[in-house]
């Protein structure tokens, strides 16, 4: 198995520690970079080209969950996974139309992480169980 990188992309510092603790532990996974905002995440994806990248997007003034699209435009083979406490169905739903590959509940970074972002790379989506529902029915809506 190839060497996994990361970027992780998280304006409280806090979280991007939490994040780098968890991945240190794997021997098939690098954190490559760490941004504090939607510009420095566009600029260390382009530049890195990042395999997996960590995005918070609830600090992210005006831009939010809409910066998934602008990020693969300018690395479209990096593979987003969101992180955030506070994300409504619809706005995980919405990034994940737009090229996002996973979501991941910031209170479950511990249990989850490692796992999602080995599913990401391999380019498997990783979602919370209670949306797989409502992703079948936007994908095939009305049967």
């Amino acid at each position: 198995m190839l060497l996994t990188t990361v970027l992780i992309a998280d304006f409280e510092m806090a979280g991007r520690a939490t994040c780098q603790r968890l991945l240190q532990l794997e021997k098939k996974i690098k954190v490559v970079g760490e941004a504090r905002c939607g510009l420095e995440a566009m600029t260390a994806a382009a530049k890195l080209k990042p395999r997996v990248l960590l995005l918070d997007p609830s600090g992210v003034a005006g831009e939010g969950f809409s910066l998934v699209s602008t990020i693969l435009e300018k690395s479209p083979k990096t593979r987003i996974i969101l992180l955030s406490e506070r994300a409504s169905d619809a706005d995980i739903l919405d990034a994940l139309s737009q090229g996002a590959l996973g979501y991941l509940a910031k209170p479950a970074l511990p249990a989850y992480l490692t796992k999602a972002v080995r599913a990401v790379a391999a380019g498997e989506a990783w979602v919370p169980r209670r949306m797989v529902g409502r992703l079948i029915d936007q994908l095939a809506p009305g049967q």
